[in-house]
């Protein structure tokens, strides 16, 4: 199977998922509900969604500035607009196909600033792995202040055990394979072939990019920006409360379950198509019943503006990026720094 036809393939399984966890997200939903959920965009105050979505900016400026910053041990650091350009684009790629986007953003990169593809990968690896930390510390952080939804949020989130079902029954395979791929690779690095040299040329470049988390020139600001720019999402999400009246009671530490269950919702589809209403759907109403939010219509006219504003801002983001791409490189000839 061609590697194009795979990822149409991919592609399609992930839409249809998609769709159908946004189907379950809208399923039942009463005339009258329907027109709540019309009454409350056409009333919402979409001055808060400005204010998040220059707050959503910001976060991705940021990712670009602290990519910048384990790019530069490596090689040399490349122009900052044509990271941020690789970083949105990126984002962009992700709402097709499910981690398309990190070797998208890398092979862009890669194209304009003529580096190395692989080592650029290393340290988009380190990038998740920093995530995954951030996502772990947000999550007690939330224990913390917000125990009680916490755990009712946990059995929402977990869709009748279905997830935490996939989680267990593929823990033996992924730890298989993790095995199998450590043994490859000290086999390769041991190896003497001509053939099996270029392969450890990459691997070598891999770590290479990995490593490079360790050579930061400014540790301490490296992890300012990563805690940053998860305390713009936090806003970002927050900010998104006060467009509705009946979701401005809405707390910081309300905000911090949004996000949580938010973070899960992008893990099980791309971009979390339909998973992010169904997830922060289900949420909403099991955590405040006493706002009535299925009712007014909020339970789906929350997640729908939150997911769709982001949507809309990265789809915009990555097209004026594509255009933009070829024309600043044109004119503007890198620079080393």
């Amino acid at each position: 199977m061609s590697p194009r036809l795979k990822n149409i393939l991919k592609f399609l399984l992930f839409f249809c998922v998609g769709l159908g966890l946004v189907y379950l997200s809208i399923r039942g939903i009463t005339s009258e509900e329907r027109l709540n959920i019309e009454n409350a965009f056409k009333q919402a105050n979409y001055f808060w969604l400005a204010l998040s979505l220059v707050v959503g900016i910001f976060s991705h400026f940021l990712r670009a500035v602290r990519w910048r910053m384990l790019i530069e041990p490596i090689d040399r650091k490349p122009r900052l607009n044509n990271t941020f350009f690789a970083v949105v684009i990126g984002y962009m790629a992700n709402y097709a196909i499910n981690r398309i986007g990190e070797v998208s953003r890398c092979g862009v990169l890669a194209r304009y600033e003529k580096m190395s593809f692989t080592e650029l990968f290393g340290t988009v690896i380190v990038e998740r792995v920093i995530d995954v930390l951030m996502l772990i510390l947000f999550f007690i952080a939330t224990l913390i202040l917000e125990s009680k939804k916490a755990f009712e949020m946990m059995n929402e989130v977990d869709l009748g055990g279905k997830f935490n079902n996939w989680v267990h029954s593929h823990l033996i395979i992924v730890s298989g394979l993790l095995v199998i791929l450590s043994i490859g690779i000290v086999i390769i690095l041991k190896s003497k072939s001509k053939v099996l040299a270029l392969v450890k040329k990459y691997v070598q470049s891999f770590w290479l990019g990995i490593k490079s988390v360790g050579k930061v020139k400014q540790p301490l600001l490296f992890w300012v920006y990563s805690i940053v720019i998860w305390l713009c999402y936090l806003t970002a999400t927050y900010l998104c409360f006060f467009c509705f009246e009946g979701t401005s009671q809405l707390t910081v530490g309300d905000s911090l379950v949004i996000l949580i269950v938010g973070a899960v919702a992008v893990i099980i589809t791309p971009g979390g198509t339909g998973a992010y209403q169904l997830l922060i759907g289900n949420v909403l109403v099991a955590l405040y019943p006493a706002l009535h939010l299925r009712e007014n219509g909020l339970s789906v006219a929350l997640p729908w503006l939150i997911w769709g504003s982001q949507l809309v801002l990265i789809v915009f983001l990555g097209l004026v990026s594509l255009i933009l791409l070829p024309i600043v490189n044109n004119t503007e000839p890198h620079e080393k720094t």
